[in-house]
């Protein structure tokens, strides 16, 4: 269309449909950048708060416990009572082995002088020195993915990132407000009785008259906001999906082996039996038992989801396992004999494997 300017001179106005889209453009750009800043402080409270009622925010920095905590994880640790500290727990305590550097590990077993065992769930073997009880600083309990990145670059001195992500974090404020003239104007048509279509408003040189009825906000803008909302949150669900950690099974030991002149079969390692599990109520976890198996062994390993969670002794029948991080939400226990002989790869998982659940972090269930 054409319209007249300054000195009754025509010139060729943009189409309405080109001004409408650019103005949904920005809507929809405006709404995915709040959408994302609030997601980033969501995450920042989430690992910030719990300091004010005593329990400690730390940065994971190595990937030492991966694939359950990777680094630029925050991990929340709160203070627990002594007899809360059992194997299976990632702990956080003091490094016996770096002055003033903190440790989180899983407590694998107990030492011999009561000592703490702990171990990397990535590392091939536990840590070569035992904590003492005294130093432990609390319980791992809340897991905030990755928004300690930049606390990572910066302990590794990569200052180049961390600008870049200051740069970045500016531009996506900046975009936040890319459509607040719209979203003022949507206010204001909220309080009219007849609002009309964009391509009705009253346009000078191809824009908008200021003095014409501005209702161009209305219901379709906010149906749009909430569209570009609901997309924000899908994305979010999905990439918490794609980084959440993969579990894997582990199999029994069996073989056999043939030769032209002879048969032989391997020989087959018995595992513990009548392996069950049994709630201890609110607060008290649950308990693995089983009976012991009669070939000579070196001890038991006991595992949840695929992780290894407690190594004991060949006399024990028993293990309490409570919730520890808060993303270990429910899997299969595992309870493996280990062949007498220090060397020796050969193992036998028992005859029944109950899953276990985390219902809250102070309740498991059994099944």
């Amino acid at each position: 269309m054409d319209t007249t300017g300054v000195g009754g001179q025509h010139r060729h106005a943009r189409p309405d449909t080109v001004l409408d889209a650019l103005d949904w453009g920005r809507v929809v750009v405006g709404t995915l950048a709040r959408g994302i800043v609030a997601t980033m402080l969501g995450l920042a409270l989430w690992a910030a708060v719990p300091a004010v009622v005593g329990w400690q925010p730390t940065t994971v920095v190595t990937a030492s416990m991966a694939p359950r905590l990777v680094p630029g994880d925050v991990v929340v640790s709160r203070p627990v009572p002594a007899p809360e500290v059992v194997p299976g727990r990632v702990l956080l305590a003091d490094d016996p082995d770096q002055a003033g550097h903190l440790r989180l590990h899983r407590y694998v077993e107990t030492g011999a002088d009561g000592t703490i065992v702990t171990k990397g769930d990535a590392n091939p073997a536990a840590d070569s020195t035992p904590l003492d009880r005294s130093a432990v600083h609390g319980v791992g309990y809340l897991r905030v993915p990755f928004i300690g990145t930049p606390v990572l670059w910066a302990h590794e001195g990569r200052w180049g990132a961390v600008a870049a992500a200051a740069a970045a974090l500016a531009g996506l404020l900046a975009l936040c407000t890319v459509d607040a003239g719209l979203r003022r104007t949507g206010r204001e048509a909220r309080g009219t009785s007849a609002p009309h279509l964009p391509s009705d408003v009253p346009r000078v040189h191809g824009r908008r008259s200021a003095r014409g009825p501005v209702v161009r906000g209305g219901a379709r803008h906010v149906a749009l906001r909430q569209g570009s909302a609901l997309l924000v949150a899908v994305t979010v669900l999905g990439g918490v999906g794609a980084v959440a950690p993969h579990r894997a099974e582990a199999a029994p030991f069996a073989a056999t082996t043939a030769s032209p002149t002879s048969r032989l079969s391997a020989a087959t390692m018995p595992g513990p039996t009548k392996v069950t599990c049994m709630s201890n109520g609110l607060g008290g976890g649950a308990t693995i038992s089983w009976t012991k198996s009669d070939w000579p062994i070196r001890g038991y390993e006991v595992s949840w989801g695929g992780t290894r969670i407690a190594t004991l002794g060949a006399d024990a029948t028993s293990v309490v396992i409570t919730a520890g991080l808060l993303n270990i939400s429910s899997g299969k226990i595992a309870v493996r004999a280990l062949d007498a002989v220090p060397t020796s790869v050969w193992f036998a998982d028992g005859d029944a494997q109950p899953t276990v659940t985390v219902v809250t972090s102070l309740l498991l269930s059994c099944s």
